[in-house]
């Protein structure tokens, strides 16, 4: 979780005499080359939208990496389940040696000795006293099985659903797991204690995260698409929210993910939007594993900044629909996008390891 630093106006980025922007040409790391352009001034309106996304911006992904950082998901001061990616050396006994599927639901279990290590404003989803008897991961199946000395009993019926959507990304985080069983003392469990809902044999990302329900669109025909916004803690900082909102089905899963980002949140007062409201869609094609969108930005120009938090969004959403690990963009015909904060988006940005990273 990155405080939120990047206020200066973004269309004051240029140098003060020639108007030169300084384009660095590799996505995380690399060398730079410089372009020198005259650029002319955006109109108000769409300067006061960059500069809205500037004061909830948080910093490029990987900038603040930590070195054995493990992601675990946790539900914030509005009730929203979000990732944070936690220090394994911070834990006690033998950090960073045990099973990081244990490490995970120590983090995720109500307790005073580890309440210490988590963001401020963020707690654990599992009751004080859950036991976990033995978590077994089958790589070959791609799976992991949780298995619980007792059912989750103490859990609010309006915090199940949350908690498992907390378990099921948290262990579908780890390398090479994309599907969760849970057993109580050996067995399936087969339903949430306190609201009686079933609970599947097999659970993946599928079942969503943070469910938004338009009343406009009939389950029948809909589908799942997940979004990323922000939002902000007590203390200002800045953090990833997924969403998944049923939209009316339609064939490309992509395209009406990014439609739906566009469009911003429902919930204005929790999350803020990580896209301008003008923005339009030019094209957007999978390719080998990147996936390539064109978008069309009224009162943009090749050279000026864009919003990280815009980039960083759109990368986490697309690549979430798709399943491609990397994301190329170009604005207005134009790939050399630079960030607020200098990061620049000239090559294919991959989706990152470590999401809303935690230092304490």
């Amino acid at each position: 979780m990155i405080p939120i630093d990047y206020r200066k106006p973004l269309w004051k980025l240029l140098a003060a005499g020639g108007l030169a922007l300084a384009v660095t040409g590799c996505s995380m790391s690399g060398v730079e080359k410089t372009a020198t352009e005259s650029i002319d001034a955006p109109p108000a309106s769409v300067e006061n939208q960059m500069l809205q996304l500037a004061d909830d911006a948080m910093a490029p992904m990987g900038s603040s990496a930590i070195a054995d950082g493990l992601t675990v998901y946790l539900k914030d001061s509005r009730g929203y389940i979000a990732p944070m990616t936690l220090d394994r050396s911070k834990q006690e006994g033998k950090p960073g040696q045990s099973a990081p599927e244990l490490e995970a639901l120590a983090w995720m279990t109500s307790d005073a000795k580890l309440a210490g290590q988590l963001p401020p404003g963020f707690t654990p989803v599992l009751p004080k006293g859950t036991v976990v008897s033995s978590v077994v991961k089958n790589p070959e199946a791609g799976s992991v099985t949780v298995d619980f000395a007792q059912p989750l009993a103490g859990i609010p019926a309006s915090d199940e659903r949350k908690a498992l959507e907390a378990i099921v990304w948290t262990m579908t985080e780890l390398p090479g797991i994309d599907k969760v069983h849970l057993t109580v003392a050996g067995q399936p469990m087969s339903e949430l204690p306190a609201t009686g809902v079933p609970v599947p044999g097999v659970l993946t990302r599928n079942i969503g995260i943070n469910l938004e329900r338009s009343p406009q669109v009939k389950a029948s025909d809909s589908m799942a698409v997940t979004l990323y916004f922000s939002a902000k803690n007590e203390q200002g900082d800045g953090y990833f929210v997924p969403v998944t909102r049923l939209v009316e089905r339609q064939s490309d899963r992509a395209r009406a993910a990014l439609g739906e980002l566009i469009k911003g949140p429902q919930d204005t007062n929790s999350l803020n939007s990580v896209m301008l409201a003008n923005t339009t869609v030019e094209d957007l094609a999978l390719k080998s594993d990147t996936v390539q969108v064109k978008l069309q930005e009224q009162g943009w120009t090749a050279g000026l900044s864009m919003p990280t938090e815009m980039m960083e969004g759109l990368v986490l959403t697309l690549t979430e629909a798709t399943g491609a690990p990397k994301v190329s963009v170009a604005v207005n015909g134009s790939s050399e996008l630079t960030g607020t904060n200098n990061e620049t988006y000239e090559q294919p940005v991959e989706r990152p390891t470590q999401i809303n990273a935690y230092t304490g």
